[in-house]
């Protein structure tokens, strides 16, 4: 079970917390607000009040600990920065800072985050992917060039089982699951697909897109 201390609790500290949780995480939640951390000890059991920019705060919280340290204050760059680079000072094993523009994301690297997201950019990237492709009921993108896509399943495959469908041979793609009647599963060798299935893929994301029109 992996250890994570997320360090924020806004909008998006909240649902990475609840859905990390919801994952068996084991999960530390901090914020400077006594009031909301009273709210969320109801669900998590590490819960505190604490600032963060103080050495001793982060000391308490024991940042060597956690498999992974999230930053997540907010708009602040100054309290972002600050939080960031005392975690990399401490020996924090893996540090992943929220940024609110391309920026502040680089400034954020700079002082000492393994990863910079930009939440509001990684889903614009998403919906723009769905409203180009007809059939892309979801898509991840994981690098400039990698992407995971939901689609519904092709005509051509329809009625074939996987290891006749030729995904990897003609697109070099990697079929991750499929969801079907009975949810989501990883498909054997010998899985027939229909034509209510969709189908997970990885892979490039310029061979996604140009199979998904």
């Amino acid at each position: 079970m992996k250890t994570i201390l997320i360090i924020g609790m806004g909008e998006f500290g909240k649902h990475l917390a609840y859905r990390l949780l919801d994952l068996k995480a084991d999960v530390c939640v901090v914020d400077t607000d006594k009031e909301l951390i009273n709210v969320l000890s109801e669900d998590f059991e590490n819960a505190y009040v604490a600032d963060c920019t103080k050495d001793a705060a982060l000391k308490d919280l024991g940042v060597k600990t956690f498999d992974i340290c999230v930053v997540s204050v907010g708009s602040d760059l100054q309290t972002s920065l600050e939080i960031t680079s005392k975690l990399r000072l401490m020996g924090a094993k893996y540090i992943i800072a929220k940024a609110t523009n391309t920026l502040q994301s680089k400034f954020l690297i700079m002082a000492g985050a393994n990863e910079s997201i930009y939440p509001e950019k990684d889903i614009a990237s998403k919906v723009a992917q769905m409203c180009i492709a007809d059939n892309v009921l979801d898509a991840f993108v994981i690098s400039d060039e990698y992407s995971v896509f939901e689609m519904k399943v092709r005509n051509e495959w329809i009625g074939k089982p996987l290891n006749q469908s030729n995904i990897r041979s003609k697109y070099n793609l990697n079929v991750m699951a499929v969801r079907g009647d009975n949810g989501i599963i990883v498909p054997d060798p010998e899985y027939v697909f229909t034509e209510d299935d969709s189908i997970f893929l990885f892979g490039k994301s310029s061979v996604l897109k140009k199979l998904s029109k």
